[in-house]
């Protein structure tokens, strides 16, 4: 049994490392040429991770995710995770917060707390918050980096009999036909997994992408070049404002963009925005800061009527799959994600093929 799958981004790179760990005897071929060719969200990704997320779904793949990453030392080092706490602050009533609490303690206990913002037990490190505002503050919050994460799985893949390929496939189409690459490599795959971000939707020939769910949307973040002082990684739902600490003390910014059906290969800085995002930044954080005086970065990911994450069937009787729509925030669930992702297609290529390769459990 064979499997391609495409897109060398931290979601595809998951993806080909999960089947390898539960079928060592699967075919795998990975092709990284989107990867290698082109700047992608991975590479552009802020990493930040928690447990919490407004949606009971994707609370449980973030917290399992996140649970996964700090349980594993080597896994942690390999990701680069640096733990500085997390801080999500949304409206009054927007959530059932009580019930996603829960979740996120029974996979990362006593990590997490929440209150109105007025009873937290020490100063607040965002400003001019709302009235009511709930705070929810996971200790075990923080960031890693995407990059280096899907550096390290491809590296792992090529010493586990994974075909790493950097040809670029130009297209893919309902019968599982590879555009853009040699004979011997367009045909013959008992499923074909498109998991190339915002390029997912480019590379689905012959099928309507909109009709499929499918969109994309620029990001854009800034680099500051300081940060205030105990600033750990943090949401505020409120403002639309989000960021975390760097490395070399600076800080990373953003704010959700209204860039839809952007083109991945032609995502550009929008000057504008990096006003909006300074001016929200002094009210929140207090910073003073000039565009003349930050760096401005961008990028786009692939976004689904139904977010998350997740393995879908490209239409019935296809080989072909996606594995994309995370919505710019694909770095929080992709250890939970891929998982479930690697063994429902096994499965499903094992239902639908007795006697093939079964997945190892």
């Amino acid at each position: 049994m064979s499997i391609a799958v495409i897109g060398g981004g931290i979601a595809g790179a998951a993806l080909a490392w999960r089947l390898r760990r539960l079928d060592p005897d699967v075919e795998i071929t990975l092709f990284v040429g989107h990867r290698s060719v082109r700047g992608d969200a991975t590479g552009a990704s802020g990493g930040m991770v928690r447990g919490f997320e407004t949606d009971a779904e994707s609370c449980l793949a973030a917290s399992e995710s996140l649970a996964e990453l700090v349980a594993g030392p080597a896994l942690r080092d390999r990701a680069d995770y640096r733990e500085v706490g997390s801080h999500y602050f949304l409206e009054p009533g927007s959530a059932d917060v009580a019930a996603l609490a829960s979740i996120v303690e029974a996979r990362l206990p006593g990590s997490l707390t929440w209150s109105a913002v007025e009873d937290l037990p020490g100063p607040c490190p965002v400003r001019g918050l709302p009235d009511g505002t709930v705070a929810v503050v996971e200790r075990q919050g923080g960031y890693f980096s995407p990059h280096r994460l899907r550096t390290s799985m491809t590296s792992e893949l090529l010493g586990s009999r994974v075909a790493v390929s950097q040809e670029l496939v130009t297209g893919v189409l309902p019968d599982g036909t590879l555009q853009g690459v040699d004979r011997e490599h367009a045909k013959g795959f008992r499923a074909v997994v498109v998991a190339a971000g915002a390029w997912t939707p480019h590379l689905l020939l012959d099928h309507d992408p909109v009709a499929g769910g499918f969109r994309t949307k620029a990001i854009q973040y800034v680099r500051c070049p300081v940060a205030p002082p105990g600033l750990g990684a943090f949401t505020d739902e409120t403002s639309g404002l989000y960021g975390r600490p760097l490395t070399d003390g600076g800080l990373l910014l953003g704010i959700p963009t209204d860039r839809w059906g952007v083109d991945p290969d032609g995502v550009g800085v929008d000057p504008s925005l990096i006003g909006t995002l300074l001016e929200v930044a002094s009210e929140r954080l207090r910073l003073k800061l000039e565009p003349s005086g930050v760096e401005g970065f961008s990028s786009s990911d692939c976004y689904h009527r139904e977010p998350g994450l997740a393995l879908r069937d490209l239409e019935d009787g296809s080989p072909v799959y996606t594995f994309t729509g995370g919505s710019g925030g694909a770095a929080k669930t992709v250890l939970a994600a891929s998982r479930t992702a690697a063994a429902g297609l096994l499965d499903r290529l094992a239902a639908a093929h007795p006697g093939g390769s079964q997945a190892q459990r």
